[in-house]
C-alpha cells in the first residue's frame, strides 16, 4: 500500500463516496437563485465571489483537518507499537 501510495495510485479522495444532494443542498440552491434575482449584476457577481471564497476557505480547512487526523492516526499507532 505503501509503494502505491508513493506513486500516486492511490488517491484518498477517490475514495470518498459523493452523497446524492440533501435537502440543505437543495434549498440552498432554491434560495440562492431566488437571492439572485433579487440581485444586480454587479451584485451577482460580488456573491459569486463571496461563495468562491467561502468554498475555497472550507477546502483549506478540510484540507488541515485530514493532515491532522492523518497525523494523529500516525502518532496513537506510534503510541500503541511502543507499549
Amino acid at each position: 500500500m505503501l509503494r502505491d501510495l508513493y506513486h500516486g495510485k492511490i488517491n484518498p479522495s477517490e475514495r470518498i463516496p459523493r452523497p446524492e444532494p440533501t435537502e440543505m443542498t437543495q434549498e440552498w440552491m432554491r434560495l440562492s437563485e431566488e437571492f439572485e434575482k433579487l440581485l444586480t449584476p454587479e451584485q451577482v457577481e460580488m456573491y459569486h465571489r463571496l461563495s468562491d471564497i467561502q468554498s475555497e476557505s472550507a477546502f483549506l480547512d478540510n484540507e488541515a483537518l485530514y493532515v491532522q487526523g492523518f497525523k494523529d492516526g500516525a502518532r496513537m499507532m506510534l503510541d500503541i507499537l511502543g507499549k
